[in-house]
């Protein structure tokens, strides 16, 4: 019995902070919602899928035009955040990302820290805020991606 329990045990562990607001402990982070601006610049119309749900400061993110896709042809959930966030948010963010469905988080401008996007919405924080993003990611409606290849 013992040790059918220690995988579960291990995960807990590894999961203490899931779904916890990364800033929480410099004060809450506020965040504002409204509807979403685009990612793509005129004429970025060629996309390709990301082949991981983070990408580091630093790495080769996808373009506008493949997170544009993403949002309207995939219900996906997008976060850009400001690469001057503190290592221990970044990797909150990372943890976070590779536990969801359809999420792809990517460095952004330095201003709003964190930016995070569906379809319809958009969400700007002064900190990150998984609770929030969970929320927002939550809020999406099955089917509302396009059919394409």
């Amino acid at each position: 019995m013992r040790r059918s329990l220690l995988p579960a045990v291990a995960a807990l562990v590894l999961c203490a902070a899931c779904g916890a607001s990364a800033d929480t402990a410099s004060g809450a982070v506020t965040c504002e919602s409204g509807p979403r601006t685009s990612l793509a610049a005129s004429g970025d119309t060629e996309w390709r899928h990301p082949d991981r749900s983070f990408y580091a400061p630093g790495d080769e993110a996808p373009n506008g035009g493949s997170l544009e896709h993403l949002l309207v042809g995939d219900n996906a959930l997008i976060v850009q955040y400001s690469p001057e966030l503190p290592q221990p948010s970044i990797d909150a963010l990372r943890e976070w990302a590779a536990m969801q469905t359809a999420t792809v988080a990517v460095p952004g401008p330095a201003d709003p820290v964190v930016r995070a996007m569906i379809n319809s919405t958009q969400l700007t924080c002064d900190g990150l805020d998984t609770d929030q993003l969970t929320d927002l990611a939550r809020s999406r409606r099955p089917g509302q991606g396009t059919e394409h290849s």
